[in-house]
């Protein structure tokens, strides 16, 4: 079978799958977040281990479970339980007998801000299924159209660590992203107003572009061409979703402080 035969098979089950989830929400969507967000971190922290980086993996990811249960279920010690996990996992690296290193406990404090955190406030933003389906729609716009946009006008390089990537792939794609903002806003039934949906779209039209090449440029220094191959023909989890990752910390501070 083909990659892009692969590709289009796990689309056709996995997207449908993952909005059932979303819009079912509570309990549903909680369990999606803790799924994603554990591969995501797992990959993350083996991507490293190919440089021979070692973060103490299992430690990391349980505490990133922890402290998404307490976000989930308001258990209002959030602050202290983050704390407790850096001073562990520092203590855990001093005691460790091989493979110890400073860089080690900085990863693993890395890779929960980097994707536990964002996954958590996905959960506080599905309560809006209107409102991840219009992220989602909005990062495919900018990802479909920066690609034939480079495809089409393609002549200055955008950056060395994705060669592919092109300025006028990367304006296309956010132009196109605005105005899928727009046309959203008129089928969003009052949801959301004009400007949520304007501030939706240059979010994204950027940061997803930043996620994606911030993931790139993760993958080039550990020498991989994908986080994994779980999923066939689309690599890892966190490849799937760099860019969403990198985009609902910028969302959440919008909608919870800035509107």
């Amino acid at each position: 079978m083909s990659n892009t035969a692969k590709r289009v098979i796990m689309g056709a089950i996995g997207i449908p799958l993952i909005f059932i989830l979303i819009y079912s929400g509570g309990y549903y969507l909680f369990a999606l977040t803790i799924l994603l967000q554990t591969l995501c971190l797992w990959e993350f922290f083996t991507m490293f281990e190919k440089k021979n980086y070692f973060p103490l993996k299992y430690i990391s990811v349980f505490f990133s479970l922890i402290i998404s249960f307490v976000a989930f279920f308001k258990i209002y010690f959030f602050i202290p339980c983050v704390i407790i996990f850096i001073l562990f996992l520092i203590s855990a690296e001093i005691f460790r007998r091989e493979k110890r290193s400073p860089l080690n406990a900085t990863l693993g404090l890395f890779g929960i801000f980097y994707i536990t955190i964002p996954f958590i406030m996905l959960n506080q933003a599905g309560k809006n299924f209107f409102l991840i389906l219009s992220i989602f729609l909005m990062i495919w716009a900018c990802d479909i159209f920066a690609f034939f946009g480079g495809k089409l006008f393609g002549k200055h390089k955008l950056t060395p660590i994705s060669p592919g990537k092109t300025i006028e792939g990367s304006v296309t794609g956010f132009v196109f992203t605005m105005i899928t903002a727009i046309l959203l806003f008129y089928f969003s039934n009052g949801t959301l107003v004009l400007m949520d949906f304007l501030v939706l779209g240059f979010i994204t039209g950027i940061l997803s572009q930043l996620g994606d090449i911030f993931e790139s440029m993760l993958k080039r220094f550990c020498e991989v061409k994908d986080s994994s191959n779980i999923i066939p023909g689309h690599g890892g989890v966190l490849d799937r979703f760099d860019s969403l990752i990198f985009i609902l910390p910028f969302i959440y501070i919008y909608f919870n402080y800035i509107k």
